[in-house]
């Protein structure tokens, strides 16, 4: 005689946080600052039937208000580099600056200016993983395999474009390894590049089912 054990069942607990769209059986609509350290858990130790973003509640709040936000701060400190490149006065009666004080400037510019198209880049790795995921479900959810290969080759192609923003945003997160923020973005991008790979694979193993 066999006993069968009762199986539990698998219970999915949904988060609400207010209005912003609904990804992923959570809502997501907190205005997040994308200079905030990464918290992700890499794929290989996610348990199996696991999503792979199912660690880290909160990076994923308003990714678009963060590109905003990259966009905002990136073209001030563009306008200043451009300020500093020209050797205009800052002030209508003001002089013009030297050379020491344009290089002075000309620096402090570009570098916040190229941190903000690091954190751009990876915030842009993770809206592609993420809409890489929806076109996934939509392959795996397809009945008819003719259908299913428009969603998996835009799953591919999504899953291309995060690896190129991501690798861009690690590279350019190596001049601010110093710090906190070099790590953060490296993280979030190299996660998102991952990720989006995963799910790339997945969409490619529902077309062939």
């Amino acid at each position: 005689m066999t006993e069968h054990l009762p199986q539990e069942e698998k219970v999915v607990n949904q988060t609400n946080s207010g209005p912003g769209t609904f990804v992923g059986g959570n809502v997501f609509g907190h205005i997040y600052n994308f200079f905030v350290p990464a918290q992700r858990q890499r794929p290989s130790s996610t348990p199996a039937g696991q999503d792979s973003r199912a660690v880290g509640e909160g990076d994923y709040d308003d990714i678009f208000g963060s590109l905003f936000g990259a966009v905002f701060l990136g073209g001030t400190f563009a306008g200043g580099l451009v300020y500093a490149a020209r050797g205009l006065p800052f002030a209508k009666d003001a002089p013009a600056p030297d050379v020491l004080e344009r290089l002075a400037m000309g620096f402090m510019f570009g570098f916040a200016f190229f941190a903000c198209v690091a954190a751009f880049l990876a915030r842009a790795a993770q809206g592609f993983e993420l809409w890489a995921e929806q076109c996934a479900n939509i392959t795996a959810q397809t009945q008819i395999r003719l259908l299913s290969y428009l969603p998996s080759g835009m799953t591919r192609a999504l899953a291309v474009m995060a690896s190129v923003t991501a690798t861009t945003a690690a590279l350019l997160a190596v001049f601010y390894a110093w710090g906190g923020f070099g790590a953060s973005i490296q993280e979030r991008a190299n996660l998102a590049r991952d990720n989006a790979a995963l799910q790339a694979s997945r969409a490619r193993a529902a077309t062939q089912r």
